[in-house]
């Protein structure tokens, strides 16, 4: 791997002083490296010419440099990728305890790998990769996993950012299992003590999103003998929280009919006594907002109602869109809830932030003709540490919906539903 020295303004030099791990194309002063390759070493020196950060060259991305290590220079090799997967190991240890198999053992950056996601369920790890710079050194971190992590198999994902690139320099390709035996069927894990499967080869992101698992937890308590909405159900994993939390009934919303199949087989694991087919457990298959409004015709309502959708706004255009998208939503979801019930919104858009997002949902409730009594806010769970702003993006919000203006001024209810 070659050595390339980066050039960055002092007011970027100054970001990455405190840890900022992004370089993008249009940061780099002077002449753009023009040989460098996906893997390549990039350094930074401070104006004074004193190291400031190495990390990884990737000519084919926007973020041009991602980097490993700041204030003192540091060999990036198998001993250095084992250090830190041991702290990231570490950090996820109670996990285990608590009847948990499944989760994230590397969150990008924020674990010290720029571009890296692992997550594991059960025996299975599932590698994603959000840049061709990992690719000169993934033997040398596989080394490291197999010493660290108690896994039988890896499977590698690729972003859609990243895949030709990788695909082309040979060695690597999407779905392929790193190490360990075939996948010949959905990989099954525990969260909480509950049962779950996952397509690790063609599921969304790595196959199931275990950023939820918390507030998953929160809705397991709040549930009993309440009637649930999960909209943007995806396999069924709040609507398996509330059923053994002891709600009377689930309804599900999704557009995929592969994933409402799933998220029956995933009910029959966990409820084998329960029959699927009775009128405790329903499912939508097709546009939420068009079933929103089908219900709302129907004047069906519901004690618990649940807004998980996907990201409305990957790019910074998307914002304005997305905005609005989530005010029609709560707006909605308000609408079918039932005075005194849970309204439970959620935002896994990057792009917009959880200040941006709260208001949009107040004044969809408002524009329902509802009022609410906030209960609580939620960000990222332990196995998603973020440890700088750009990295934030999940955000929900627990609110009492009401007919009337709740007598609180603030509007905040500390309250148990």
């Amino acid at each position: 791997m070659k050595i390339i020295k980066i050039q960055v303004s002092k007011t970027l030099q100054a970001k990455i002083q405190k840890g900022h791990p992004w370089v993008f194309d249009y940061q780099i002063q002077g002449q753009t490296p023009a040989e460098g390759h996906p893997g390549d070493l990039g350094i930074i020196y401070s104006s004074k010419n004193k190291f400031l950060a190495i990390g990884f060259y990737d000519p084919f991305s926007d973020i041009r440099l991602r980097i490993l290590q700041w204030g003192q220079p540091l060999a990036i090799d198998a001993g250095f990728f084992k250090d830190r997967l041991q702290k990231a190991v570490a950090i996820r240890s109670s996990l285990q305890k608590q009847g948990t198999s499944g989760y994230r053992v590397i969150n990008g950056e924020n674990d010290g790998f720029p571009g890296m996601v692992l997550d594991r369920y059960e025996d299975t790890a599932v590698l994603k990769l959000y840049t061709a710079a990992w690719v000169p050194y993934l033997d040398e971190f596989l080394d490291s996993l197999a010493n660290v992590l108690p896994v039988q198999r890896c499977v590698l994902r690729l972003s859609r950012n990243c895949r030709q690139t990788v695909e082309e320099l040979g060695s690597f390709r999407e779905g392929q299992v790193l190490f360990g035996p075939p996948v010949d069927s959905p990989v099954c894990f525990r969260e909480n003590g509950l049962f779950f499967e996952v397509d690790v080869l063609e599921g969304q992101k790595t196959g199931f999103f275990l950023d939820q698992r918390e507030n998953r937890q929160r809705i397991r308590s709040l549930a009993k003998n309440k009637s649930v909405l999960n909209v943007f159900s995806y396999t069924g994993g709040f609507s398996v929280y509330a059923f053994a939390g002891g709600c009377d009934s689930v309804w599900e919303i999704d557009s995929s009919p592969q994933a409402l199949k799933t998220s029956q087989e995933i009910f029959s694991l966990n409820f084998l006594e329960t029959r699927k087919e009775s009128e405790n457990f329903q499912q939508i298959e097709g546009d939420a907002f068009n079933a929103l409004k089908q219900l709302q015709d129907r004047k069906v309502s519901f004690d618990i109602v649940i807004l998980d959708p996907p990201a409305f706004a990957v790019k910074k255009k998307q914002k304005t869109n997305a905005l609005a998208t989530y005010r029609r939503l709560a707006q909605s979801g308000a609408s079918l809830t039932r005075p005194g019930g849970l309204l439970f919104a959620a935002s896994c858009s990057r792009q917009v932030s959880a200040e941006e997002f709260f208001r949009e949902v107040f004044s969809g409730i408002q524009a329902a003709g509802k009022y609410h009594d906030e209960i609580e806010r939620t960000g990222h769970a332990a196995d998603h540490p973020v440890t700088f702003k750009e990295a934030e993006y999940l955000k929900g919000i627990y609110l009492k919906i009401s007919g009337k203006r709740p007598n609180s001024k603030s509007g905040r209810d500390t309250t148990t539903f």
